[in-house]
């Protein structure tokens, strides 16, 4: 049942789209329009990683790179075909305690990381996008045993990368 404003938006919008159609205009369809039309390789580079979480920058490019596999709307080139590359770097990451049994042993812990990111275009080396303020941060479980701790963090490093993936991928696609 419509309410009388609610009757009267629906008809707002189906006269809009009625116009529209009448005039000609249509979406494209099969391109993002967010993104400018030169634009349609990118080369995701080997993240650099200033931190001792030595994998961690390797697993966000390789996220980034599953990411524009599957999502689109850039195809994936080598360094020398893309239209721009992706740049990143693992600025940091912090590893505090969550949860305390005593006040020196912990049972959980959270891991956070800041990251920077920059898409240039391959033949000017103009900076398109810049962004130094990608942090997340995942929590885990201490172990009983160290290395059962050290798989757990890698897990929810992984997590992390996912997560950073996704946002950088995100903003990408929402950018221009």
């Amino acid at each position: 049942m419509y309410t009388k404003p609610a009757g009267k938006l629906f008809l707002s919008i189906l006269f809009i789209l009625e116009s529209l159609s009448g005039c000609g205009y249509h979406l494209q369809q099969g391109a993002n329009p967010a993104i400018p039309s030169w634009i349609k390789t990118v080369y995701v580079a080997p993240w650099e990683n200033r931190t001792n979480e030595l994998l961690l920058g390797v697993w966000i490019t390789d996220e980034l790179r599953q990411e524009f596999l599957r999502s689109g709307p850039l195809t994936l080139a080598s360094p020398e075909e893309a239209d721009v590359i992706l740049e990143g770097e693992v600025a940091s990451v912090a590893t505090s305690g969550l949860s305390y049994v005593r006040y020196d042993l912990t049972i959980e812990r959270r891991i956070s990381a800041v990251c920077s990111v920059r898409l240039v275009d391959r033949k000017t080396g103009d900076v398109l996008w810049e962004t130094a303020d990608i942090s997340r941060h995942e929590d885990f479980l201490v172990g009983r045993e160290l290395m059962e701790t050290e798989g757990l963090k890698d897990e929810a490093l992984r997590k992390l990368s996912r997560t950073v993936a996704e946002i950088i991928h995100h903003r990408i696609a929402g950018l221009f």
